[in-house]
């Protein structure tokens, strides 16, 4: 992908500008954009012109937020991640079943919504400038779904050892993310999508030690 940048301005590392507030209506109107846009497009057809349009202002303001098209894509994966951030820190307590379960849940219903920016993020993940910002959002994941493990386990509905938890956990998410990518990256029903949500659920419980009836 080549870079689009302001001319003057470093995107080395994937920095952006320091937010100007963080309700600001037009910064959250070229992510709504761009999100959009990757929705309907690739990212080597999406341009900060184009973007700027669709959110309803110049290119030049368009650059006052985001330093390039790179940064601004950047953002718009954050976004949308925290959103599983968000619901498996609120699933831990509710409903039935495990908070591994809910979490895994979460995930695929996450992919479901937003798979179109996600595989963005994982094609991304290949090229050096992209990689350590997607590894330090999976990371993240990583550390809730440990926490979720925990929080089952303070139920006593985990056998297995707690020293292996997080390599446990970290081996299955990154499996979770390749799994998701290959099946929202194709034309699916939404039966496969049970499905996935089942299998990865079954390989979770059974390599963490949860009993094989949940």
């Amino acid at each position: 992908m080549n870079s689009e940048s302001h001319p003057g301005r470093s995107v080395s590392g994937g920095r952006r500008r320091a937010k100007v507030s963080k309700g600001d209506l037009r910064e959250q109107s070229l992510l709504d954009a761009a999100e959009e846009m990757l929705r309907r497009s690739t990212i080597a057809e999406m341009t900060m012109e184009a973007v700027a349009k669709e959110a309803g202002i110049t290119r030049s303001a368009a650059y006052f937020y985001f330093a390039s098209k790179e940064d601004l894509v950047h953002a718009v994966i954050e976004r949308v991640t925290h959103h599983i951030y968000a619901g498996i820190e609120a699933s831990t307590d509710a409903g039935d079943g495990t908070a591994l379960r809910r979490a895994i849940g979460v995930q695929v219903d996450n992919w479901r919504r937003y798979g179109h920016i996600f595989r963005v993020g994982v094609e991304l993940s290949t090229r050096a400038q992209y990689r350590q910002t997607w590894i330090s959002l999976m990371e993240h994941g990583i550390e809730l779904g440990c926490q979720a493990v925990a929080h089952d386990r303070a139920r006593g509905l985990v056998a297995g050892d707690p020293a292996q938890d997080r390599a446990q956990v970290d081996a299955l998410a990154w499996m979770g993310e390749r799994t998701c990518y290959l099946l929202f990256s194709r034309d699916h029903s939404e039966a496969e999508e049970e499905r996935l949500h089942t299998t990865l659920t079954t390989i979770a419980h059974r390599a963490l030690g949860y009993p094989t009836t949940e």
